[in-house]
């Protein structure tokens, strides 16, 4: 299953990618779009534990985890930043969908999958090839069976990493 790590340096990759609000003159803002915008989107999914704090009831990997929840956090991300602060609402909600979907993506290609259709189909949709190694909560945080996922984790981190620092440097 993928950490906030890979969520976020995911989105951090992606939004350097896709991301075309940098015409902005505001410094601050296009700081905040250009880095933590990304890295709160892509993470976004997983804040689904808050609920499951609160009542003891299991949320992860629910709603929070579908398409359409996807287009309307989407949605309503473009209304409030377009309303807040006067940027397209077709490029914040291209970016958000974008984003968000990543984690999603990310998510697809662990052992548990995702309920992409919720709530149309109440099946789990993952790929036949689980890429991302599975981290055991039963076993506490600092087990030594959580050493694979934390490499795993770190290597995929530096290599996309990599890969936007070459694509950068192409671009000179």
């Amino acid at each position: 299953m993928p950490s906030p790590i890979a969520h976020s340096v995911s989105g951090y990759v992606i939004a350097s990618f896709v991301n075309d609000l940098n015409s902005t003159k505001n410094h601050d803002f296009k700081w905040f779009i250009n880095i933590i915008y990304p890295i709160l989107i892509a993470s976004f999914a997983d804040l689904d534990f808050i609920p499951q704090i609160i009542t003891g009831v299991n949320f992860h990997r629910g709603l929070t985890h579908s398409l359409l929840f996807s287009v309307a956090f989407s949605v309503l991300a473009g209304l409030m930043i377009n309303c807040c602060f006067k940027i397209s609402y077709h490029k914040i909600f291209w970016l958000t969908f974008i984003l968000y979907d990543s984690h999603l993506c990310l998510d697809f290609f662990t052992r548990q999958g995702i309920p992409l259709l919720w709530p149309f189909i109440d099946s789990r949709f993952k790929s036949p090839i689980s890429i991302f190694p599975s981290v055991h909560h039963s076993r506490g945080l600092f087990h030594h069976s959580h050493l694979l996922f934390i490499t795993f984790e770190i290597s995929y981190s530096l290599l996309i990493l990599w890969g936007l620092k070459k694509w950068k440097e192409s671009r000179l």
